[in-house]
């Protein structure tokens, strides 16, 4: 392997201890002491790749933000009943808490995190500004079998709500949420917005 690939390897076990490391303790507990313990390299190589924890916080963020994956999912709403709607919503609503759930602990750093980072506010902001974006084009899509009066940007909003909830109160302990759970969450969130049969 060459020494880039290795460097490339390191910052990136070192970025995903950063990540860990912070959704379980806080950033000002996160140490380049602790991290460098915890990610297995010596603190100097830290400082070498990033500098200090804001540059390890936007290097991290640009690496396993979901915001660009959510710009470029493809949505396919079948609005040719209230049914396919509701499954074709909720699965857009799994796909993205799926790719949520790859780094929980992004979501987690972003929520908690946010205001030490004035640095990172917009690309902090862009994954639910991007989800809710792509939930909203889904409820367009689905407008001929919405209930009348319904507010798409407004539903999208507690879409997007539910979505983060279900992935940050999970990996906190806050909650225990099954897969089956979530179905079963989204669909009655979904089955809401959509006109009876």
């Amino acid at each position: 392997m060459t020494a880039s690939g290795v460097r490339s390897q390191t910052a990136d076990r070192v970025l995903r201890t950063f990540l860990r490391l912070v959704a379980e303790r806080g950033i000002e507990a996160t140490t380049t002491r602790a991290l460098a313990e915890a990610a297995d390299v010596n603190e100097v190589t830290i400082f070498r790749l990033f500098g200090d924890k804001a540059n390890l916080a936007v290097e991290a963020f640009g690496r396993f933000s979901a915001a660009e994956a959510f710009d470029t999912c493809p949505l396919a709403i079948d609005a040719s009943s209230s049914d396919r709607a509701c499954e074709s919503l909720v699965q857009l609503l799994s796909h993205l808490r799926a790719r949520m759930l790859e780094r929980p602990e992004v979501v987690e750093f972003g929520i908690a995190e946010y205001w030490r980072f004035p640095q990172l506010k917009e690309q902090i902001a862009a994954t639910p500004r991007a989800a809710r974006a792509l939930v909203e084009r889904a409820l367009d899509a689905a407008a001929p079998v919405l209930r009348p009066g319904i507010d798409r940007r407004l539903a999208s909003l507690n879409l997007v709500g539910l979505l983060f909830v279900s992935v940050a109160w999970p990996a906190r302990g806050w909650i225990d949420l099954s897969q089956e759970d979530w179905r079963v969450a989204a669909t009655q969130a979904v089955r809401g917005l959509l006109r009876r049969r």
